[in-house]
């Protein structure tokens, strides 16, 4: 068999690590009901929502999400309460950093494939592009929620 090169490598890199987030996503649909439903519940502005799935898509930065959810959270007064409602602040932290799990997963199988293709900082872009996925679903179900009621 003929030996890839990088660029080969690194384009069929890019589409398996694709493959994997996008059936990681269709995982994450349902699990993402319970936290928009808790959202929900307490009354949370939808602006809020809005704004967390917008740091998400903003920033290339996981800790610029994690700093939100918290700062929202430990607000005080009602906006804070609100993120508080059924621990669901926390319980987003916690479902956020959990993916890292499954980043790491992707890129050491794509690693194992493709060994040029992948750098030290695949797992965290992984990771990332998994958060948005994750909060994209909990901001549809949010509002979905909100249309039916």
């Amino acid at each position: 068999m003929n030996e890839l090169s990088r660029e080969q490598q690194e384009r069929l890199a890019r589409h398996a690590i694709q493959r994997a987030v996008a059936r990681e996503s269709d995982r994450l649909f349902e699990p993402a009901k319970s936290p928009a439903e808790k959202l929900r519940a307490a009354g949370l502005d939808r602006a809020q929502v809005h704004n967390l799935e917008n740091i998400a898509y903003s920033t290339d930065r996981l800790s610029d999400i994690y700093d939100f959810l918290k700062k929202q959270t430990g607000r005080p007064g009602r906006l804070g309460q609100k993120w508080q409602h059924e621990n669901v602040g926390p319980e987003l932290l916690s479902a956020l950093s959990s993916l890292g799990r499954e980043a790491n997963q992707i890129a050491t199988t794509v690693r194992i494939e493709y060994p040029e293709a992948i750098d030290d900082d695949a797992a965290r872009r992984i990771h990332l592009e998994l958060c948005r996925e994750y909060l994209k679903h909990v901001a549809a179900h949010y509002q979905y929620s909100e249309a039916v009621q």
